[in-house]
């Protein structure tokens, strides 16, 4: 009976530790639309207290976010903010950790019901959310190049309530998947030459590449138009 009566978690769809570049001592500065009229406003938040919601996920997926997942990405977060090498290894887990927060945010999952719906799909997946390291699809990030945007001294990068920006279909070599992470820094992994065999060629060593004052803005407004309700900048850059 307790457990009927808990209520669900308030997960967040964008961990703590991927947000917490984007805040100082009063937390971040937010901006998102209005459900009540037809404005974009302003709000500051907490620490902690953006990119999440209660009962997107049931308490099964979210201890399995914290613990099969999140623990581990975490640190490779880190590693790849310095500029460090990771391992083969490495490279899955992040590349898990990146297609899962493609599938883990309300809009995607709002879509994806209406898709069900429509289809007249009731299964769910096997590993809702998570994912997991045996996937196949890890390949088409983990075996593409990847590099890290700077962004010039002036200006810098947001994060939307749809952090991985994904522009098209996993499996074209073509496509590319760019995640902020820091205001300042921007993982991207990229399009691959047309023949390109993600489970046969293996990636070159990863690049870094500053960009030219006003190059993060035109990222930033792909970004801002994939946003489902709202965005965060860090408040030095509001």
């Amino acid at each position: 009976m307790e457990q009927l009566l808990a209520k669900a978690p308030l997960s967040h769809y964008s961990p703590k530790f991927a947000n917490k570049a984007w805040a100082d001592t009063n937390g971040y500065t937010s901006y998102f639309n209005c459900p009540y009229s037809s404005e974009t406003k302003k709000s500051n938040k907490g620490w902690k207290q953006w990119g999440r919601k209660r009962g997107i996920y049931s308490w099964k997926v979210e201890n399995a976010l914290d613990k099969y997942l999140e623990t581990e990405a975490g640190p490779i977060y880190e590693k790849i903010c310095g500029f460090n090498k990771i391992t083969d290894e490495e490279r899955i887990i992040w590349a898990q950790f990146l297609l899962s927060q493609l599938v883990r945010t309300p809009t995607f999952m709002k879509y994806e019901k209406m898709a069900c719906e429509i289809n007249g799909i009731k299964e769910l997946p096997k590993h809702d959310r998570v994912g997991c390291r045996e996937c196949g699809d890890l390949n088409f990030v983990a075996n593409r190049d990847w590099c890290l945007l700077l962004a010039h001294d002036d200006d810098f990068f947001v994060r939307s309530d749809n952090p991985v920006l994904q522009t098209g279909f996993i499996e074209n070599p073509e496509t590319c998947l760019f995640y902020p992470m820091t205001p300042k820094l921007c993982f991207v992994a990229c399009s691959m030459r047309s023949d390109w065999d993600a489970y046969a060629d293996y990636p070159n060593e990863s690049l870094g590449y500053e960009l030219a004052k006003g190059g993060a803005h035109l990222y930033n407004f792909y970004l801002a138009m994939a946003a489902g309700e709202s965005l965060i900048i860090s408040p030095e850059h509001d």
